[in-house]
């Protein structure tokens, strides 16, 4: 049995396999265009998941080459602002090395020192204060802020005193500074069995409720700032067993006894910050500089990590692993160091500096000695003697600082330089990676075009044959 081959079947036909010869001259096209084996995951699956793996990487290893690049900068800029301030350095030291061999030193060049000493501290503390595009690099995780800054003859590190530390603790017994209500909350001052079995009632130590008339002394101090507030008056509903909900609020100072709450860095929540005695005014000193302390010694520990291709992990939140990211905070404190020693003496490079430029200031030329008349800011008060051994104490631990200094300038220079390791070694991997992704994407170019040539040879002879077809048919037609 035949079939009758019509024209408008062969017309079909003829447009269908004419539209696949277009859309393979289309994409062979694209392949010599773009030099890619496949433009859709459709067109060759295993090849594009494995090249989108391999593009991701590429991807994470450009921007860690990009964050070791700028960590670079920072602390490639930070190792010269130290050697700069170590090249600075060299002429007031080599003259304090004559002075700590020598008593013969004339007068003058002491007080010529106390000028080299007072610019090059200043220097100094300008040198840490350097910014490296909008950040200040030795500011720990407070780039946006200058990290010193002078207040009269004092330094201070983002608002703290660098010299905190020096206040002695006083001798005089510890005030509580809280509501005692075992020690004169009756307005007799003594402490009954009454008030006892009140106060483990209030406290819940005992669910007994006294028979006695109630005690005052819990609204009584409560009200000592003129104000209950709704916090206070919710513990005392609550130590009243008005109500058995414990308040949400922590517990008010004043029904504590004991060792007073204290903030983080050690420093009682409720100190008087007005109407203190000589007594508790010593005691407030001692607390504030002990914080600022330990405030100095959290900001020197600071931490600020980047990933830089070592593994980034994180055993939770905010919790890095060490050793799998790169810390990038440079703090000016672990350089110029903080705080006083057992002597009393500042550990900072640039109050020393500073110090031992007053005590040179001292020097009266005529005398050929220290002159305690004369002195001024920290040599103030202190005698002939006591100058003259603060002036070769200081000299001893400047030299004990500029070698210090010397130890954490080579540091910086070996993080310098594990950095530009790391960050060539990571643009060895990301060309290593570009190269693995060419050979996975990237088309055999000759291959391509033979094959272009082919489709379109195809495609112009379906062209013809069309052209033959269409004239046959008007023929037809036509008769």
């Amino acid at each position: 049995m035949g079939f009758r081959i019509t024209t408008n079947m062969m017309m079909s036909t003829y447009r269908y396999n004419l539209m696949n010869n277009t859309n393979r001259v289309s994409d062979s096209r694209d392949k010599v265009l773009t030099q890619r084996n496949f433009n859709s995951y459709a067109e060759d699956p295993a090849a594009a998941t494995q090249a989108f793996r391999l593009r991701r990487d590429w991807y994470q290893t450009k921007s860690q080459v990009s964050n070791t690049a700028d960590v670079y900068s920072k602390f490639n800029t930070a190792h010269e602002n130290v050697q700069g301030m170590l090249d600075d350095l060299i002429n007031p030291m080599e003259k304090v090395s004559i002075i700590r061999g020598t008593n013969g030193t004339s007068g003058e060049s002491r007080q010529a020192l106390a000028q080299v000493l007072r610019q090059t501290a200043e220097s100094m503390i300008q040198g840490f204060n350097q910014q490296l595009g909008d950040h200040f690099i030795f500011a720990g995780n407070d780039g946006l802020n200058a990290p010193f800054e002078w207040k009269g003859e004092n330094l201070y590190f983002r608002g703290i005193n660098v010299n905190a530390g020096g206040v002695p603790k006083p001798s005089a017994a510890e005030p509580t500074w809280l509501a005692d209500v075992k020690s004169g909350a009756e307005a007799g001052g003594t402490w009954s069995d009454d008030a006892q079995a009140w106060y483990d009632y209030y406290t819940r130590a005992t669910d007994e409720k006294p028979a006695t008339a109630e005690p005052t002394w819990l609204n009584d101090y409560a009200n000592l700032d003129g104000v209950i507030s709704k916090e206070e008056q919710g513990w005392i509903d609550y130590y009243q067993r008005k109500t058995d909900q414990k308040p949400a609020a922590a517990e008010p100072a004043w029904a504590t006894s004991g060792t007073p709450p204290t903030d983080k860095y050690g420093v009682p929540t409720d100190m008087p910050m007005v109407g203190a005695d000589e007594v508790e005014a010593g005691w407030i000193a001692y607390y504030k500089d002990q914080g600022d302390l330990a405030k100095l010694k959290e900001m020197s520990e600071e931490e600020m990590y980047i990933d830089l291709g070592m593994g980034a992990e994180e055993k939770g939140a905010n919790n890095p692993v060490r050793g799998t990211y790169f810390n990038s905070a440079l703090s000016g404190l672990n350089y110029t160091n903080y705080g006083v020693d057992e002597d009393g003496d500042p550990k900072n490079f640039a109050i020393l500096m500073r110090e031992m430029a007053d005590v040179f200031d001292t020097w009266d030329e005529d005398t050929q000695s220290f002159n305690p008349d004369i002195a001024k800011n920290s040599a103030a008060g202190l005698s002939k003697d006591e100058l003259e051994k603060k002036a070769y104490r200081l000299m001893d631990k400047l030299k004990a600082a500029q070698e210090t200094l010397t130890s954490d300038h080579v540091e910086l220079n070996a993080r310098s330089s594990f950095l530009k390791t790391n960050q060539e070694r990571l643009e060895l991997q990301a060309s290593q990676l570009n190269m693995q992704i060419m050979d996975v994407e990237q088309v055999d170019l000759a291959d391509a075009i033979t094959g272009f040539s082919w489709d379109m040879y195809c495609y112009n002879a379906a062209l013809k044959i069309g052209n033959q077809l269409l004239s046959q048919s008007l023929i037809d037609y036509m008769n």
